[in-house]
């Protein structure tokens, strides 16, 4: 339909309406393909016989032919012997074009070279007004030159700028501004040396939450100096929160503009961006509406092109004629020059990983860098903007934003939840003006602290402690309430309701959990937040708060429930065809903010991102454009098409956590800087109580006391991450329900129905029949056994021996423990013989016996020629036990033992990278099918006829929805192997606990091939001793082996450490952004460790983590505690060195 005809709806009849290519045809044109590479598979082939031999089969039913064939048969539609057509593509160095061999080979193709540098120092000497010196413009040449695929148009922009705005500016600053930067840099606040002399600008502003400064004034003169050399489009590049919305808005007003907001999202078309298909209200016929681009164009206004990271970059190079030319050419087939008022404004977040600013997209805008304000500004603008906020406060909390951002971590997930953005800030502000006591807690609701991993939570509480914030702590029981305050707050809130019906009447238990939870939720409200991100594990209540509340408020409220096929459109409006023409019906969003109502957005985070994204023109900029043409904002005009925004409008939203268990998309991440956030906590036991009895009135108290008491172990098993499912509220109403509707059921027939889920996965059945089973309720009719936690210690030993003659020892058939002699194998805190605690022996050898100590002073009497003797044995040792792993002399029992350790941490671990891959492999919305669901973007193209009206759900396998391939991710486990490993595991079992979590890796990652694994062992002989690399076969005979392996290595090595040779050897030999994790248990004090000896795990180079087990007093905790970033932790207990490892690799994973 775009190459040959489009069907229209005319007079009740379908007409056929001639595209370019039928148009240039039959008129005798030059039809410019313009970005022939860009096309989609398929599509050109179209036009390779009207290429060829100048005929063309139209979907009216008539037919282009050649002149000649016109002249012989008088039939058809000739096409002009003038018509020519010249397609225009884009290769890069070392890229050969891809075309499809049929059309590439129809086409004379010319290469068009680069400008070299003398023609570039013409053309820059042409537009020059001699203001800048001629070594000056050959300095500008060699700088261009050095970047390479350079748009002499933009060369030329450059030199305009820099001859009217000098000295306020360098010509380096200049380049920048035009494309021509270093590594992509943009001219910035940092380039401008003096200030500008601009003229028609005003620095008065009516916006009272808008505060002017030396740098948002130095960046509104940017903008306007950018559009005065010339451009018509500026694009604002800078993080989230850094003020490029209201810097858009106030330069518009400064320059006396009228301004548009168009809130792009990845869905949108090329055709999007300058119309949208509708039909007329009166006949039915179909007709197109301009975009707010299109009429900002036409009338000469200014329009904010928000967010064009988010949309493909060909879809963005279409409207490279506009902004560089100013030509618009619409679909309808109107064509014309963009009024000479005409002005654009791009918003966009700097480039991450793979780069939007393509070579097309560089030179269509003028580039401004914007940056966070500077602290002192920062201060002064949220002092204006909350003038009874304690300065005091507002500078802990200052502090606080720079200690965060000065934060390493894993992810960019990891790092945009860390950080304290313009808009949190002025949120927290919000709240804290008011209540000055709560600043701790809002700023962990703000950032959702209680949903982040444990070390995130560690960095935070870390920061607040530094910057003198104080949190309170966990309320467990009864939670200080303040009804009165409650009941105040409801009076200023409450409204009158015009539709009683729309006012929520709940089924609701007043407590005091939730009773919190209303009290915050109700203090923002009372503020004035204008949207609320409310977040929570399922069956918390979040919609009960949220109607009770309202209910209290007597509000109005419109509600929707998001879900994976909500789309931008039915999120704005319903469509509908009523007698051929399309009607366009309110949804509760538009109706809630004509009548000034409360809109519910239910599970937004199971929608995809970008429509809930859209939502923030309206939040922030107060603008949304809707399909049918007219405008949600908050001018009171009398124009028609402007929907005015009533004053009471709020948006609460309901979401749950991001990451898994839960499916839903990550929300947060892209909006919570937008949303006053609020965390609805699991429920304290008091608060679960009561609610329980009021579902259970017949159940016995102490009945729901034991229920209440498992749901406590069981949220608490969920927050170490023992368990993965979230068991709430809801499942143990049910439980009581049961009970209460059938009490001869018994206990645990009721619990089956929340626990038959987890049937099938043995090892998370047994972790649960241990919880329930711990109050009296049995899930398994044959319970666990709990694992030895370790064995007696044994006493200081004096041998009885000098030491001298390493040796084996006998070997006692009876196991007889012995101490302090120099006979038997396995004895403790003797001399010669291999064993424990003792000197002089060859090797260590547990026989399984309380370890009996010697001091080191009587250590260091060992001679040098015995020690080397000894070194010598364990070294033949060591070589013997490899040489019979070799062989195959493998021992199953000992494998299926350590696997059952660990078979919960794998199920789990196993099912989050199963999560992953699933998320990675969704489904999503084909477009312009021929079959499937109506696409109700295309109800217009449907009624004028059109096939392509369907959208279906594909894969990423689908040949036209296929994913960019990514490189495996690398993970780097560099494990402790020393003699220390094996002297103490009869201790704390830390070697058994190494063990496990190395097969825990070696198990979950084996057939996975999105991971490369490298396991490196380090003891006191090397710093290097590999283990494991990608190219291992991983099954179970090999995976033993390379556990004995560890085992025989601590056994026989000698005494010493290298672990920080091996942070230094893992992190030098690692890829940027491999995961590495390092576990020692060294001697902190003995080996003088200190935390300048392990800066390497700071590095930006990798993301790395250091666990110490099996610490001797204070030593390894105090030095993690210097180690920023929560990059060092210690085990405390080694059985939780597998559960620790397999947070840390969750968590490096977060997308």
């Amino acid at each position: 339909a775009d190459l040959k005809q489009r069907k229209e709806v005319s007079n009740h009849g379908t007409v056929y309406v001639n595209q370019a290519p039928v148009r240039a045809a039959i008129h005798g044109r030059l039809l410019i393909l313009d970005g022939i590479e860009k096309a989609e598979r398929n599509v050109l082939p179209t036009l390779n016989n009207l290429l060829e031999n100048r005929e063309l089969p139209l979907d009216d039913g008539t037919i282009l032919v050649s002149p000649e064939v016109y002249d012989r048969h008088n039939m058809g539609i000739s096409v002009h012997p003038d018509f020519r057509v010249a397609a225009i593509g884009s290769l890069s160095q070392g890229e050969s074009a891809s075309l499809d061999p049929p059309l590439r080979s129809r086409f004379q193709a010319r290469l068009v070279s680069s400008v070299d540098a003398g023609d570039m120092l013409v053309a820059a000497s042409a537009v020059s007004q001699g203001t800048l010196e001629m070594a000056s413009l050959k300095q500008m040449v060699e700088s261009a030159g050095g970047i390479g695929d350079i748009s002499v148009q933009s060369f030329q922009n450059a030199i305009r700028y820099i001859d009217m705005f000098q000295p306020s500016i360098s010509p380096s600053a200049a380049l920048k501004a035009h494309g021509i930067g270093i590594n992509g840099g943009m001219i910035g606040v940092q380039d401008v040396k003096f200030p500008f002399d601009l003229n028609g600008i005003t620095n008065s502003t009516s916006n009272a939450n808008f505060v002017a400064t030396k740098t948002t004034n130095t960046v509104r003169d940017l903008i306007v100096a950018g559009f005065q050399s010339g451009s018509r489009a500026v694009a604002c590049v800078g993080p989230k929160g850094s003020y490029k919305s209201a810097i858009a808005s106030e330069t518009a007003k400064s320059m006396g503009a009228k301004m548009e907001l168009f809130s792009l999202h990845p869905d949108m078309t090329a055709r999007d961006l300058l119309m949208v298909r509708a039909t007329d209200n009166e006949s039915g016929d179909t007709s197109w509406r301009e975009t707010p681009l299109t009429r900002a164009a036409r009338k000469g206004t200014l329009v904010v092109l928000d967010g064009i990271d988010k949309i493909r970059t060909d879809t963005l190079t279409s409207l490279a004629l506009v902004l560089e030319q100013g030509l618009v050419i619409l679909p309808d087939g109107t064509r014309f020059y963009a009024n000479d008022n005409f002005r654009c404004i791009a918003l966009a977040h700097p480039p991450t990983n793979r780069s939007w600013i393509t070579p097309e997209v560089r030179s269509m805008f003028h580039w401004i860098q914007v940056e966070p304000l500077p602290n002192a500004e920062l201060r002064d603008v949220l002092m204006k903007l909350f003038p009874s906020l304690d300065g005091d406060i507002l500078d802990n909390l200052l502090k606080l934003q720079k200690e965060l951002d000065r934060v390493s971590v894993d992810s960019d997930a990891e790092k945009e939840a860390l950080q304290l953005t313009m808009r949190k800030l002025k949120h927290i502000c919000r709240r804290v003006e008011r209540s000055p006591n709560e600043l701790g807690r809002i700023i962990n609701n703000t950032l959702l602290t209680s949903f982040l991993p444990d070390w995130d939570q560690g960095i935070i509480a870390k920061c607040l402690s530094k910057c003198g914030i104080h949190v309170p702590g966990e309320v467990k029981d009864e939670i200080a309430f303040d009804n009165g305050m409650v009941n105040e707050l409801v009076k200023s809130c409450k409204r009158t309701a015009s539709n009683p019906l729309l006012v929520p009447n709940p089924r609701f238990e007043e407590n005091p959990g939730q009773a919190r939870s209303e009290l915050d939720i109700l203090e923002a409200h009372s503020v004035g937040e204008k949207a609320l991100l409310i977040t929570g594990y399922q069956g918390v209540g979040k919609n009960k708060i949220v109607d009770h509340l309202l209910s209290k408020l007597n509000c109005e409220r419109e509600y929707i429930q998001l879900h994976r096929d909500s789309t931008i459109q039915s999120l704005m409006m319903t469509p509908s065809v009523e007698n051929g023409r399309i009607v366009y019906r309110d949804s509760p969003l538009v109706r809630a903010a004509k009548h000034g109502r409360i809109l519910v957005l239910d599970e937004a985070d199971k929608a995809p991102v970008e429509v809930v994204a859209l939502l923030k023109g309206l939040i922030e900029d107060g603008q949304l454009s809707l399909p049918d043409g007219r405008v949600l904002c908050h001018d009171n005009t009398s124009d028609p098409n402007i929907i005015p925004i009533h004053p009471d409008f709020r948006i609460w939203t309901l979401t749950n956590p991001a990451g898994f268990p839960f499916h839903g998309n990550d929300l947060a991440r892209e909006m919570a800087d937008v949303f006053s956030c609020h965390q609805v906590p699991p429920m304290d036991m008091d608060s679960h109580r009561r609610i329980l009895k009021s579902y259970g009135p017949e159940v016995n108290d102490d009945l729901i006391d034991k229920i209440v008491k498992i749901w406590d172990e069981l949220r608490n098993a969920h927050k170490k991450g023992v368990i993965a499912y979230p068991f709430s509220l809801r499942e143990a109403v049910a439980v009581v329900k049961h009970l209460n509707t059938f009490p001869n059921d018994g206990t645990k027939e009721a619990v089956e129905n929340v626990v038959s889920f987890d049937r099938l996965d043995t090892s998370l059945a047994k972790r649960l029949d241990s919880i329930f089973s711990g109050h009296g309720i049995g899930l398994l009719d044959k319970k666990t056994t709990e694992r030895s936690s370790g064995r007696d210690h044994g006493t200081i030993s004096t041998p009885k021996t000098r030491a001298s003659d390493p040796k084996h020892g006998k070997v006692d058939p009876d196991n007889t423990p012995h101490v302090g002699g120099n006979t038997w194998a396995g004895g403790t805190g003797g001399s010669d013989t291999a064993g424990l605690g003792g000197r002089g022996g060859p090797y260590r050898l547990d026989a399984g016996h309380p370890v009996h100590q010697i001091s080191d002073e009587m250590k260091a009497q060992v001679s040098k020629e015995a020690q080397e003797r000894a070194k010598k044995m364990a070294q033949d040792a060591l070589k013997q036990k490899l040489d019979e792993l070799n062989m195959g002399k493998l021992d199953w029992s000992r494998y299926t033992h350590l696997r059952e350790q660990v078979d919960e941490q794998i199920s789990q671990l196993k099912s989050y990278l199963r999560d992953l891959r699933k998320r990675s492999e969704e489904r999503v919305w084909l477009k312009n099918q021929t079959s499937g669901e109506l696409d109700e973007n295309k109800i217009v193209d449907l009624l004028s006829g059109e096939r392509d009206v369907f959208k279906r759900r594909g894969t990423p396998n689908d040949p036209n929805n296929s994913p960019l391939q990514t490189e495996p991710i690398v993970i780097r486990l560099v494990v402790d192997i020393s003699a220390s490993m094996y002297r103490f595991n009869g201790y704390d079992q830390r070697l058994e606990r190494l063990l496990e979590a190395t097969l825990m890796m070696m198990e979950t990652l084996k057939d996975d091939t999105r991971f490369q694994l490298y396991i490196i062992g380090h003891n006191g002989s090397s710093a290097k001793i590999p283990l494991v690399n990608p190219t291992t076969n991983m099954d179970e005979k090999t995976q033993l082996q390379v556990l004995e392996c560890m085992v025989a290595n601590t056994q026989y090595t000698y005494a010493g450490d290298n672990t920080v040779d091996a942070i230094s050897l893992v992190v030098d030999e690692a890829g940027k952004g491999d995961l590495v994790i390092i576990i020692s248990d060294a001697n902190l004090k003995r080996y003088e460790i200190t935390v300048e000896d392990l800066h390497p795990l700071q590095t930006q180079k990798v993301h790395a983590h250091l666990i110490f087990i099996g610490s001797l007093g204070d030593e390894a905790s105090e030095l993690a505690k210097k180690i920023p970033n929560e990059r060092a932790q210690v085990c405390f207990h080694s059985a939780d060195l597998p559960l620790i490892i397999k947070q840390i690799v969750t968590n490096a994973l977060r997308v």
